[in-house]
Formats: structure tokens, C-alpha cells, sequence
């Protein structure tokens, strides 16, 4: 009996053991799988932003007509004899609403309680 309750004791501090030591490793192993899903999304999104550059370089080094397109977008530039129109869009803001005149008799009220 007493033979029994010592194996029994040790099978379950065995299994407590057991527990004790593959849980944290689990919970370990889901929170790097969770980080590898997020580092290989990251890495998608940084490998599409490098495929567009590439394209965008192709670009600017063999189409003359994207070439012109851009230096003309975003530095400004035109060609000589050229004219170049800027409208400027400005829209009209109201103008405050005036404040209201004080009646008359709000500013009698307004004396007397001054002068109390």
C-alpha cells in the first residue's frame, strides 16, 4: 500500500514536472510564431515597395516621356519660351458675425448694478 502511494506521488510530480516545463516552451513557441507571421508580412510589404522603385527607376532611366512627367510634377521646371498660368483657387471666408448692440435698456440695467 505504502508502495503504492510512492509510486503514485512520484507519477504525479512526474507529470506536474513534465507540465511545469512544457507549458512555458508552448507559450514561447506561439508568441514567435506569432512574431514570424508579422516580420514575414513586414517583409512583403518592404519587398512590393522595393518591386515599385525598381519600376519607377526603369522608368526615369528609359521613358523620356515619364522623365519630363516627373521633373516637370515635382521640381517645377518648363521648358524655355514656355508660360507657365498658376490659377489660385481662394476661397472667401465669412466674416465673423458681428456681436450684437446692446439694447438700451440692457445697458441701464447694467449701470445700476454697477453703481450698487
Amino acid at each position: 500500500m505504502r508502495k503504492s502511494f510512492l509510486l503514485l506521488w512520484i507519477s504525479v510530480a512526474g507529470i506536474l514536472l513534465f507540465f511545469w516545463l512544457y507549458f512555458p516552451t508552448v507559450s514561447r513557441y506561439r508568441e514567435l510564431k506569432i512574431e514570424e507571421e508579422t516580420i514575414k508580412r513586414e517583409l512583403a510589404q518592404v519587398n512590393e515597395k522595393i518591386r515599385e522603385l525598381s519600376k519607377e527607376r526603369d522608368l526615369l532611366k528609359n521613358d523620356l516621356t515619364y522623365l519630363e512627367k516627373v521633373i516637370r510634377d515635382e521640381l517645377g521646371l518648363v521648358k524655355p519660351g514656355e508660360i507657365v498660368y498658376k490659377f489660385v483657387h481662394d476661397t472667401i471666408k465669412p466674416s465673423p458675425s458681428p456681436s450684437p448692440l446692446p439694447t438700451p435698456s440692457s445697458s441701464i440695467a447694467a449701470e445700476a448694478e454697477a453703481s450698487n
